[in-house]
């Protein structure tokens, strides 16, 4: 009786300290007070500090949703500079929370990678900044150039086939990131850079304002999810991330904006009373800091349209088309999940 009473304590300690560290994550966070987002920060394309020293950028924006859910106080983030082959490593030593894109998700990741992918933030597309674009009429004018493209990365395995696919014998250097290989296009190492379209556009704004010559070209090489990532044992933390992010698209997709959030009525289905928080008890279960954080955040930030035109679209210096990047039922490929 005394070895199957020590067992069974034994075996409550292992279940205990197993749902233990299924939360780490989330408990990290709430004591810490704080929410560690990791982004590239070697250019203003995703995160960058303003000349206030205030976060902005489309990361530091969803960091901060985040932020408003976890802690109650969208000032509570710290953005951290990780390059793309170290994000499994800076999550699985909780040296950040979630990794906010730069990372790319393919089958050999998701069994090597401590990095899980939470959910598609935004569609990006794979293209190419070029020289001498005033004198080119299509990619054949760039037959045999060098083309500058980070390392072990779908970019590089995207270019490679799409390479091959139309014989274009380009020369691939290839860099051990997007700033080394930035730095090569921009001494005129390579006549290409390929990479996603956000990257190109805020390299372009590096190039010489004497130089009109070098412009982003037409060609798509490839559409490209850009995920959210957290760590693969942290459950609870990437569930929760994964409905936070969910419910900036929710809310655009039933028709709640910055401008409505206070004066919304009406509401009868069972999933927007949860996404509000009129109905408490499933964001509880989530464990954010008050069941209508969303107000909050719809009142700063806006929906997910919203958030995405401030910040790529064209109420940014991007003045990237939304395209893939609409809700589904406008044509596009975002496809928000009921909150039931």
């Amino acid at each position: 009786m005394k070895l199957k009473f020590v067992f069974g304590c034994f075996f409550s300690f292992l279940l205990c300290n197993e749902a233990l560290a299924v939360d780490a994550g989330l408990r990290y966070i709430q004591t810490r007070g704080l929410v560690r987002c990791g982004t590239d920060l070697s250019s203003k394309a995703y995160a960058y500090k303003d000349e206030n020293g205030y976060w902005r950028g489309i990361d530091a924006t969803l960091c901060r949703v985040l932020a408003v859910a976890v802690l109650g106080d969208k000032d509570k983030i710290e953005m951290v500079n990780i390059p793309s082959n170290q994000v499994s490593k800076s999550l699985a030593t909780n040296k950040i929370d979630i990794m906010l894109g730069g990372t790319p998700y393919s089958a050999s990741n998701e069994i090597q990678s401590q990095a899980a992918p939470i959910d598609v933030v935004y569609y990006d597309k794979q293209m190419f900044l070029g020289r001498n674009a005033d004198k080119a009429t299509s990619m054949e004018d760039y037959r045999g150039e060098t083309v500058c493209v980070v390392n072990n990365s779908d970019d590089q395995y995207n270019l490679s086939e799409y390479n091959t696919r139309y014989n274009l014998d380009f020369k691939i250097l290839q860099f051990a990131n997007s700033q080394r290989a930035k730095e090569a296009f921009l001494l005129k190492r390579c006549s290409l850079l390929s990479g996603n379209a956000l990257f190109l556009n805020n390299v372009l704004d590096t190039v010489s304002s004497k130089d009109e010559t070098t412009q982003i070209l037409p060609e798509v090489v490839s559409i490209k999810p850009v995920y959210a990532f957290a760590a693969k044992e942290n459950y609870t933390w990437r569930v929760s991330a994964k409905w936070i992010l969910n419910a900036l698209k929710l809310a655009e997709n039933i028709g709640i904006s910055s401008n409505n959030v206070d004066i919304f009525i009406g509401i009868k289905d069972p999933s927007s009373k949860n996404l509000l928080g009129i109905d408490e008890k499933l964001w509880s279960k989530f464990k954010v800091r008050d069941p209508k954080w969303l107000r909050t955040a719809l009142k700063e930030f806006g929906n997910y349209g919203e958030i995405y035109e401030k910040n790529l679209g064209k109420e940014s210096p991007f003045k990237l088309e939304r395209e893939q990047n609409k809700l589904m039922k406008d044509g596009g490929m975002i496809i928000p999940q009921p909150f039931l």
